[in-house]
């Protein structure tokens, strides 16, 4: 049940994972590399709203706290998801997400890229 860890490492172009300093290709690597780069993503609104700074700490916490070694049990995604924000925000890409149905949209203030494309279900992401 790593589909959610999955669907990020396909979405990712060469040049994406260059700028994650993704070497080996596989999800633990990810999400050490997001760990390592964790920050504030404070250019990163959300349906056109910004996070507030407790918010923005709440999302650092999550990301630092993760535990890898669970990655296998699964990962319960949210429309607001931590990891999501973080992704934008390193990549400068907008992501468009699919959250049961609804239209979710991660814009990023300094947007260079193509927009990332996810969608989810109560029990699949891709």
């Amino acid at each position: 049940m790593t589909c959610f860890w999955d669907g990020i490492m396909k979405s990712l172009t060469k040049s994406d994972r260059e700028l994650l300093g993704l070497r080996t290709a596989n999800i633990y690597t990810l999400i050490e590399r997001l760990q390592h780069l964790n920050c504030k993503t404070t250019n990163i609104n959300c349906q056109n709203i910004r996070l507030s700074n407790q918010q923005l700490d709440e999302n650092m916490e999550h990301v630092r706290i993760y535990k890898k070694t669970t990655a296998r049990s699964g990962y319960l995604c949210s429309p607001q998801d931590p990891f999501l924000f973080l992704l934008s925000f390193l990549l400068r890409r907008p992501i468009k997400f699919n959250y049961c149905g609804n239209n979710i949209h991660y814009t990023h203030a300094l947007a260079t890229g193509k927009p990332l494309q996810y969608k989810c279900n109560r029990g699949h992401f891709s």
